[in-house]
């Protein structure tokens, strides 16, 4: 049963951050969609290039919201998949893989995060440019290192499920002829 719970967990995990992944990817897409198909009515004010930066900003505020909230939905499962694989499982090794995405998430939400939250309303100067860029690839380094830990943790899930084959209850008639 814990191997079921575990890999729910696991499966809400990477899913999670694919969704995310996707997210992320569209949300920076809309802006050319919504410029290619605007009224030029609406456009015409300002031109392309000035509605751009503000639909840019637009769309990195929604992505700060969405990925903060993603955050502390991975600490939560990252930490219910540490205490399933150490208490339920009884696996150390699953538990410490568990703990390292835990660890990287709160390095995530508590360190990286906040610095990009504060650096994106000074993106006009080149040092903060490049510092944000910085942090933004390193954001995403953790990401794909979290996601390979998941997808490892799935693997080593995986022939547990076959070692526990569910047991199916045998059924006794009923007589009811009293």
């Amino acid at each position: 049963m814990y191997h079921r719970i575990a890999s729910f967990l696991l499966g809400c995990w990477i899913l999670g951050s694919l969704f995310m992944m996707f997210v992320a990817i569209e949300n920076f897409g809309a802006v050319d969609r919504v410029l290619a198909s605007a009224p030029p009515a609406m456009i015409q004010a300002g031109g392309n290039e000035q509605a751009r930066p503000l639909l840019r900003y637009m769309a990195g505020l929604e992505n700060q919201k969405f990925f903060v909230t993603w955050e502390l939905a991975q600490i939560l499962l990252s930490a219910a998949l540490a205490a399933v694989f150490f208490f339920g499982v009884g696996s150390r090794w699953l538990s410490s893989l568990a703990g390292a995405l835990l660890l990287l998430t709160a390095f995530q939400h508590f360190r990286i995060t906040p610095e990009m939250i504060s650096l994106s309303v000074q993106l006009d100067t080149a040092a903060s440019s490049n510092r944000f860029a910085a942090l933004h690839a390193t954001y995403g380094i953790i990401e794909v290192l979290k996601l390979l830990i998941a997808l490892i943790i799935a693997g080593l899930l995986l022939p547990a499920w076959r070692e526990h084959p569910r047991t199916s209850a045998e059924l006794q008639p009923a007589n009811y002829s009293r």
